[in-house]
């Protein structure tokens, strides 16, 4: 990953909680936006990690890095698979996705979800997701591009593009 990598995805995770781009704007939003500080950690230790010349640094970002994790309960590793840019947390606490999982652009995730295997399979969350508070996403699913999943939805079957899943299981309600 390039420096100018690095600076456009916190830029783009920046612009999905604020649109004011100041120094003060973006301190403001590390202090009162938990989603955010994590987001920042996550993309400065990937970026570390990706140079040989900076993995003695990557050490105390990774304590930072996992400090953060626990005080908001993001249980997100480090070495995720992929996230793509623009991801938002936007209510911190429970939040557990797994090592393997892929995430697409412009995803946003709320308090208690859960994007996990059972032991079959990891699911792919494509861009624009929009996941509600307390879902849970399970298994080799693939959720659509644009998709919404409601809160508390158990979604184990693949969600169409554009669709909303809501219930346990998950059933399309719109589409």
């Amino acid at each position: 990953m390039t420096k100018g990598q690095y600076k456009a995805l916190l830029d783009s995770d920046y612009k999905r909680y604020c649109d004011n781009m100041s120094p003060i704007a973006r301190f403001k939003t590390y202090k009162m936006k938990p989603g955010y500080a994590w987001s920042y950690w996550y993309r400065k230790l990937c970026y570390q990690n990706s140079h040989n010349c900076m993995k003695p640094l990557a050490f105390f970002t990774r304590l930072r890095f996992h400090s953060v994790s626990v005080k908001y309960g993001i249980d997100i590793p480090s070495h995720i698979h992929e996230i793509g840019e623009g991801f938002m947390i936007d209510h911190f606490s429970c939040i557990v996705i797994h090592t393997d999982a892929i995430i697409g652009k412009n995803v946003t995730i709320r308090q208690g979800a859960v994007v996990g295997t059972n032991g079959r399979g990891v699911p792919v969350i494509e861009d624009g997701v929009d996941i509600g508070a307390g879902a849970a996403i399970i298994g080799p699913v693939t959720v659509g591009a644009g998709a919404k999943i409601g809160a508390n939805a158990v979604v184990v079957h693949d969600v169409p593009a554009g669709a909303t899943a809501v219930g346990n299981p998950a059933r399309i309600i719109q589409h």
